[in-house]
């Protein structure tokens, strides 16, 4: 009796299968980035790059305590007490802090206690009318009005004519030779300075409150976007250019966050930068990517919940440079020092959560005979004022004082 006839088509049909299973992953993974990334991209977009989105946001209260009671009438030795609108007491930040709600302002100073259930603190009526019990009302790390027109500053309003067209600004005025420029954050608000104001002033030098492209009453990018120095650093030049043409014998810059990426960005390019004879930074945005970077890492996974991995980041960043044109390298202010001649003064927060304090070390490590960095423990983004105001004046006060 004859072998059964094979089948040789068995065999290979088996063989197939880990092929197409092989296959199916990696597609699979492959639809998964680019979903991913193209989601990352716009949440990267909408949280760091669209102006409109950006003026949007600060624009709108958020409101995380409620008022509870007022003392007095909102004046000297006033206090308020708040009840915070979530369960949660982390929102009553330390230090110094602004307090928004629909229609006025007020600064809480530190003075105060908490019993677990509310806060009381020292109270002073900026502008608008005073909150009742109930009013909604959210902190403010910057402490002053977005309206720099409302900071009861004594600021003279003008307009700057810029690279596409006139800029809002604001003078404080002073009587020293020297004058000095401020330069906010990407939340499109010259609030973010004023601090500085009565701390220059003080010192002698007549300070600008800037605006650049985006902002509230500024001209708007053509591109709608935010370019972390690459685009508004010409609007700074404008404004450096004006003080010397009243007069001014040079310049001392003063950025926040993005603000100091522009004015990175103008001492890398601009022809005026030999002008500048001193800068502060306060939690400056030195390297775009490495900031998306640590933002990303606290980012999670839809649906999932499971930690963003950083190489989706990459391919989110990937996108974002090809969707909405962002030049990572040349957004690394610390990729070429060689430019940078003046003395730095720089605040960070230790516990900084939208611009590590790793960027602002890697720079005094570059450059330790130009840059003194103060590092503030436990302050957030733009907080080291608001943990001593008294302190941060003095030390600001004495580096300008070489000028």
């Amino acid at each position: 009796m004859s072998d059964p006839a094979p089948h040789p088509a068995v065999g290979p049909r088996r063989r197939r299968w880990p092929w197409v299973v092989g296959t199916s992953i990696v597609v699979l993974v492959a639809l998964l980035y680019l979903g991913g990334g193209f989601y990352f991209s716009n949440v990267l977009d909408e949280r760091a790059l669209d102006a409109t989105t950006m003026r949007a946001a600060t624009a709108e209260l958020e409101p995380n305590v409620e008022v509870v009671e007022l003392s007095d009438t909102g004046g000297v030795g006033a206090s308020i007490t708040l009840r915070p609108l979530e369960d949660d007491l982390g929102v009553t930040a330390e230090g110094v802090q602004g307090l928004r709600w629909a229609d006025g302002y007020g600064r809480l100073e530190p003075t105060g206690t908490a019993d677990g259930e509310t806060l009381v603190r020292r109270f002073a009526l900026v502008n608008g009318d005073l909150p009742l019990p109930g009013t909604p009302a959210e902190f403010d790390v910057r402490a002053y009005p977005m309206e720099p027109a409302d900071s009861g500053l004594g600021l003279e309003s003008l307009t700057v004519a810029g690279p596409l067209g006139e800029y809002p600004a604001w003078l404080g005025p002073a009587d020293g030779p020297t004058w000095a420029i401020v330069v906010h954050g990407n939340s499109l608000s010259p609030a973010d300075g004023l601090r500085m104001v009565p701390i220059l002033t003080e010192a002698g030098f007549p300070t600008l409150v800037t605006t650049y492209r985006n902002d509230p009453g500024a001209p708007e990018d053509p591109s709608g976007k935010l370019r972390y120095g690459l685009t508004e650093w010409g609007d700074l030049e404008a404004m450096v250019r004006y003080a010397l043409e009243q007069g001014s014998d040079g310049v001392v810059l003063d950025g926040y966050s993005m603000g100091g990426g522009i004015v990175m960005a103008f001492l890398q390019r601009s022809s005026l930068a030999g002008e500048v004879r001193a800068v502060i930074l306060d939690a400056p945005m030195l390297d775009f990517s490495t900031t998306v970077d640590d933002n990303a890492s606290r980012e999670t996974l839809p649906v999932l919940g499971l930690p963003l991995p950083q190489s989706l980041t990459s391919v989110a960043k990937w996108m974002a440079d090809a969707r909405f044109d962002v030049d990572w390298p040349q957004l690394d202010y610390l990729a070429d020092t060689s430019r940078y001649e003046t003395p730095f003064l720089v605040f960070h927060g230790t516990d900084d959560t939208t611009v590590p304090i790793g960027t602002s070390r890697e720079f005094a490590d570059l450059l330790p005979e130009q840059v003194d960095l103060i590092e503030c423990d436990g302050a957030e983004h733009i907080g080291c004022w608001n943990l001593d105001p008294q302190a941060y004046g003095t030390t600001a006060q004495a580096f300008v004082s070489q000028v």
